[in-house]
């Protein structure tokens, strides 16, 4: 959105009431954050549907952006978080937004005062919490602190909180559970015929230590050890903190012929790499952020393109088995190959299961179906028991 040669455009603020902001606190254009992005985008999609004018929110480079889509509305000098806060103040004030949806950046006093001074306008908060415990996510210590004392005053002002996890309340905050979803229009199911004895994997992410994959490379070279038939290729799509430790795993282990790093993909590109995979691999590490249940936005990505996949933790919005996927320990065992061939033998003999996997996520995973209890809620439709 912010790059030099960006299709984004400038347009004159238009001076009339915007209902709503979706407020972030990322650079949603940073390479960890695709995904994010796109999830941020089709949540903002979500609420245009029933408030029409909804404006949203970034910061990159020490500039804070109000943004429509791809046009840009304003921009100010943020160097810090307390200017940023300041600069969301001003836009508040300036469009007059009667309702707020924060992605939680981690609590600070600059938080706290930005909640108080909305509180102050009689403006509903609803902040969403994409992870949650979230500590052990937590790098730097003085963050950590800050957090953990400034959170527990969330509850004076924040009046809903939605969050992944089956939390009750957060701090004292009526919650409301979420599923992370995907938009229908900007996924295409897969065109992959599978080959005799062989199954290509795909890994799509920003290779964060939760992504687990070492178990997944462990697996492919015992698989081989044992004397395996099957030739097994994995893709890894994506850039991250991990990745140069998956690349020295694969070399220990002499994998360099069936192991590809594609890099960073997105649109017809990462559709193409998409049609080549007979088997998705969402989150195999969880364990390593405490976490044992979740719904990250990559697998219902993988279900609407009809990709079985496999992944470690439960997953909130598969409440029973399903043949198309498979779960694995959450732990750091490598994983069994010839378990995982079986469920691939077994998926792949039933006709038709792209379609079937299709239908499951327009049912159960679009992000207007995810996101009407809240527009009810802020809509005064909804009561959440406090």
């Amino acid at each position: 959105i912010y790059r030099k040669g960006s299709a984004c455009i400038f347009r004159r603020a238009a001076w009339r009431k915007i209902i709503m902001l979706y407020v972030t606190y990322n650079d949603l254009e940073s390479e960890g954050y695709v995904g994010i992005k796109k999830k941020v985008l089709a949540q903002v999609l979500a609420f245009k549907k029933e408030f029409k004018q909804v404006y949203y929110t970034c910061w990159a480079f020490q500039i804070a952006y109000l943004m429509d889509g791809d046009i840009i509305i304003e921009r100010e000098p943020a160097v810090t978080r307390k200017d940023y806060n300041i600069i969301l103040c001003h836009w508040i004030e300036k469009y007059q937004f009667k309702q707020i949806y924060i992605r939680y950046p981690y609590a600070n006093k600059w938080f706290i005062g930005f909640c108080h001074f909305l509180k102050e306008q009689k403006i509903k908060i609803v902040l969403e919490i994409p992870t949650y415990p979230y500590d052990n996510e937590i790098i730097y210590g003085r963050l950590k602190v800050e957090d953990a004392y400034f959170r527990e005053q969330l509850n004076q002002y924040v009046d809903l909180i939605t969050t992944y996890s089956n939390h009750k309340k957060i701090w004292g905050v009526p919650c409301i559970k979420l599923k992370n979803g995907v938009n229908i229009e900007d996924i295409p199911v897969s065109t992959r015929k599978h080959e005799k004895q062989k199954i290509v994997f795909i890994a799509v992410s920003s290779m964060a230590p939760w992504h687990g994959y070492e178990r997944l490379l462990e697996g492919i070279y015992r698989y081989y050890q044992k004397g395996g038939k099957y030739e097994l290729h994995l893709k890894f799509i994506g850039t991250g903190p991990e990745e140069n430790s998956y690349k020295r795993i694969t070399q220990k282990y002499g994998l360099q012929s069936c192991v590809e790093f594609c890099g960073k993909m997105i649109g017809k590109t990462l559709d193409r790499q998409y049609d080549t995979a007979d088997i998705a691999i969402g989150s195999l590490g969880m364990y390593k952020i405490g976490i044992s249940e979740g719904s990250p936005i990559k697998v219902a990505e993988y279900c609407m393109r009809g990709i079985p996949f496999v992944y470690a933790y439960r997953d909130l919005r598969f409440p029973q088995q399903q043949d198309f996927l498979m779960t694995v320990t959450n732990d750091s065992q490598p994983i069994d190959l010839d378990k995982v061939i079986l469920f691939f033998e077994k998926i792949s003999a039933v006709k038709q299961y792209k379609e079937y996997m299709r239908d499951y996520a327009i049912n159960n995973l679009s992000w207007e179906s995810i996101m009407k209890p809240v527009i009810e809620f802020l809509n005064n439709k909804l009561k959440i028991p406090q």
